[in-house]
């Protein structure tokens, strides 16, 4: 049977490349890091019951990093420098075995790409989204810097049916005026929708009253009335809504 490590082997040579490294040069702090990602690695291999892929591989690393990042905080909050840079020294070592992160404008494209493939346009989606996205980017970016982007780009995909040029611009920009823009669209798109709704109860009461006594006619009329009624509550409840987070926006 072949040893553990040799399962993927850009990565696990460069591993042990390191590993033997710093035990020659008796680094004991990089040796005590790399020993812990080792039994890290070797327990998730008995888990699966099979030699780790890359993406397995690159996947416990990340697990280690967080749990470090974890720990990281109480000792900063505390005080505890020494122990702080000690985690920080822990985490770099293992950092150096991600892969490189992608760049912002980078990130935006490649996700919004593999959205549209996927065919993923809607907050319905966004589970769906999420997964899609985090496998286009195959570990060169994290859930935290993916989530907001997805969330941005499936709310204006649909104000890109109404808005297309608006809504490239805004995908084009930075984040911070990419979330602005779409807020600027929702406004308009519920703006739009309510005047709708205010001319159903225009339509409604004229229809109403000019019903002569007919049954059908004022029964159509009503309907419409409170049609649009309930359709302006809710449209202007979301204008509002974009409002104050456009206000928030500015804060």
């Amino acid at each position: 049977m072949r040893p553990f490590l040799i399962v993927s082997m850009t990565f696990f040579e460069t591993f042990n490349a390191d590993f033997k490294s710093a035990m020659k040069e008796k680094n004991e702090a990089k040796l005590s890091t790399l020993r812990m990602l080792k039994a890290a690695l070797k327990n998730k291999q008995i888990d699966l019951i099979h030699e780790l892929s890359e993406e397995e591989a690159l996947a416990v690393v990340k697990s280690q990093i967080k749990q470090l990042k974890d720990s990281l905080e109480p000792f900063e909050k505390g005080g505890r420098t020494d122990m702080a840079e000690s985690i920080r020294a822990e985490i770099a070592t293992l950092e150096v075995y991600l892969p490189a992160q992608m760049e912002d404008a980078t990130l935006k494209q490649v996700i919004g790409e593999s959205l549209k493939q996927a065919g993923l346009t809607t907050k319905a989606d966004m589970g769906k989204a999420m997964g899609v996205a985090m496998k286009a980017v195959a570990g060169r970016a994290d859930g935290g810097r993916v989530r907001p982007i997805v969330e941005a780009l499936l709310a204006v995909f649909l104000l890109a049916v109404f808005f297309p040029g608006q809504a490239q611009a805004a995908v084009e920009s930075g984040s911070g005026i990419f979330l602005e823009t779409a807020l600027r669209l929702a406004r308009i798109f519920f703006l739009l929708m309510g005047l709708i709704c205010v001319n159903s109860i225009l339509v409604g009461a004229f229809t109403f009253m000019t019903g002569s006594g007919r049954d059908h006619a004022h029964h159509h009329g009503q309907e419409k009335i409170a049609w649009g009624l309930i359709g302006s509550i809710l449209m202007g409840a979301l204008f509002s809504i974009a409002t104050v987070a456009l206000q928030r926006l500015h804060a």
